[in-house]
């Protein structure tokens, strides 16, 4: 098994791939994966002033802009999930998040009381964007401002992972968002383990899957003060602010990366009884919803990916 670990997009990512020691073309893929990334970020950043994304927000209200095929397929990521979620995973929330306080890269954010900025809400509806993927071009209306940032992460993993998989069995992790492509080549699965966000150097529980992915979403670790406030990035679109949930965290499993973020957020933005009701819907989707009050819940189908459960039935 080869790994290797790098920042990338404000997280700690992780590649492995399952491949023969001898293989050449294999080590050349693993060491790609940080430039690959590095790339994606370049033009999806909203932290970069010359990323193609910031160009792009530049251009709001100014008509059709030719897109690269990255910004075009992450973008179609987040509107897609715009529409599954029934609008509560949008991507227009900028604004809404540099008002909460997430106007710089995390670490400046959280290492100071942020002051909450003068001035109403600029609601966006996502649903305004005209947006043609088959040419590679969108149209924002004016003042919409676009953060692409749990789509990019979601995306980059599940393309990273199919890239890999051209050598071997692959797993890439980033920064929560996992998509692995297995099993492992002997035979195995390979071993998730979920933190428990009550105690973060303890395990909640460790998942077992062979193909798929796992995203956990929660806002115990992006937090900051604003005007004495505890902040977290998690935007609810109804009101603009971070969501006033009961929940602390939300790890999902199903079969691609994109979806589990957009799901894993989308819980935490319903809270715990309106999130149960969602998941039961979606038969493709099993959950574990960690609590604000230390208790936690999963969907029926979540105990059978976990470890215990495949070590009873051996």
């Amino acid at each position: 098994m080869r790994q290797i670990s790098f920042r990338a997009m404000g997280c700690t990512m992780l590649a492995a791939l399952d491949a023969e020691a001898h293989d050449v073309a294999a080590q050349a893929a693993l060491d790609a994966v940080p430039h690959w990334f590095a790339a994606w970020e370049q033009c999806l950043s909203r932290f970069r002033p010359t990323s193609e994304l910031s160009r792009l927000n530049h251009r709001a209200g100014t008509g059709w802009v030719a897109l690269s095929p990255v910004l075009t397929a992450v973008l179609d990521a987040a509107l897609r999930a715009a529409d599954a979620s029934d609008g509560l995973v949008v991507p227009t929330v900028l604004a809404d998040l540099e008002r909460a306080g997430y106007d710089r890269d995390f670490a400046r954010v959280a290492s100071a009381n942020r002051r909450r900025p003068a001035g109403t809400r600029h609601h966006a509806d996502w649903r305004a964007i005209r947006f043609d993927a088959a040419r590679g071009r969108v149209a924002l209306p004016v003042g919409m401002q676009l953060d692409l940032g749990g789509s990019a992460k979601g995306w980059a993993a599940d393309l990273a992972a199919r890239r890999l998989a051209e050598h071997g069995p692959a797993l890439v992790d980033a920064g929560g968002d996992i998509a692995l492509i297995g099993p492992r080549r002997d035979g195995s699965a390979w071993p998730i383990a979920v933190a428990d966000p009550h105690h973060p150097e303890q395990t909640l529980e460790v998942l077992l899957l062979d193909r798929g992915a796992v995203a956990t979403s929660g806002i115990d670790v992006r937090r900051w003060l604003q005007d004495g406030q505890r902040r977290h990035h998690i935007i609810d679109p109804r009101s603009g602010s971070p969501a006033d949930t009961d929940l602390l965290t939300a790890t999902v499993v199903t079969g691609d990366a994109r979806t589990a973020e957009m799901a894993a957020k989308l819980a935490l933005i319903l809270g715990r009884a309106a999130a149960h009701d969602w998941l039961g819907r979606q038969p493709a989707i099993a959950a574990l919803l960690v609590h604000q009050d230390g208790t936690h819940t999963a969907t029926p189908s979540f105990d059978a990916y976990c470890w215990r459960h495949a070590a009873r039935r051996a």
